[in-house]
């Protein structure tokens, strides 16, 4: 069974007789869904540059080198190519300045779940994505988020980890 719902739009129209009649037009909601979904696709190339500007290490081993020099604690970002939420909060919550201020003092390692040597090593990883792991650079978990953020929401997950540790 197909719902439709529909908005009202009142409008003014002159008839033939050049008297102004008003009239209500019906506009389907999944045009405007579609107008978002354009407009979103529009802004896609742009915030993900944005995300792409974040230095992300590959590497496991090399990023847990890097933050014993640096003494920096580690993000680890597990993902997938094909996930549309692993894509939606990059070009969301990561592209976002103050999240990418924040993440600053952190090592970020971006890690695919596909990548089954990797995935095996972060021990509370489930295959769930994306993930995300905060961990200190003698590689101890100390704070987990699993799924897709908003924005805000996850520039307050952020500020709450950096204020408990």
């Amino acid at each position: 069974m197909i719902l439709a719902s529909f908005l009202s739009l009142s409008v003014m129209c002159v008839s033939t007789n050049a008297e102004e009649v008003p009239k209500t037009i019906k506009i389907s909601p999944l045009k405007s869904q579609k107008h978002e979904t354009i407009q979103t696709l529009k802004k896609e190339d742009t915030s993900l540059s944005a995300f792409e500007k974040l230095i992300w290490e590959t590497d496991m081993d090399l990023a847990f080198e890097r933050a014993k020099k640096e003494k920096k604690n580690v993000m680890i970002m597990v993902e997938d190519v094909r996930c549309k939420w692993c894509k939606n909060i990059k070009i969301g919550a990561l592209s976002d300045p103050k999240v990418q201020e924040k993440l600053q003092s952190y090592i970020l390692l971006k890690v695919q779940r596909s990548d089954k040597e990797t995935s095996r090593r972060i021990k509370e990883f489930n295959g769930a994505i994306p993930s995300f792991f905060f961990m200190e650079p003698d590689q101890e978990l100390y704070e987990s988020l699993v799924g897709y953020f908003a924005t805000d929401d996850f520039l307050h997950y952020l500020t709450e980890i950096e204020e408990d540790n």
